[in-house]
């Protein structure tokens, strides 16, 4: 489990579409140096699927989150293989916030 007591800095924000077909986040904010240390991920507009193993999620395959959920990725390696996809016929924005 990552030390809580330590102060972690937003570096970089962004606002994810996530369509008919799988997405992940933007490795320009991932792989950078030093390192992320996390991704919160802010759930909104419709309901989704996500896995984080490098595999494609599919509609009715990985975790379901819905509007307002929140999901944490720990480390570039997880924050890496993030994959999302919705589950139904509305696209949902993710709100990324990266910090280390």
């Amino acid at each position: 489990m990552p030390d809580t007591t330590e102060i972690l800095q937003v570096y970089a924000e962004e606002d994810i579409t996530v369509a008919a077909s799988s997405t992940r986040l933007t490795l320009t904010n991932v792989l950078v140096a030093p390192p992320l240390k996390k991704v919160e991920l802010f759930i909104e507009d419709a309901q989704i699927r996500v896995r984080t193993d490098g595999s494609d999620p599919t509609s009715s395959v990985g975790e379901i989150l819905n509007p307002f959920d929140r999901f944490t990725c720990w480390g570039p390696q997880q924050a890496h293989d993030f994959r999302a996809i919705r589950t139904g016929g509305t696209s949902a924005t993710i709100r990324a916030r990266y910090l280390r």
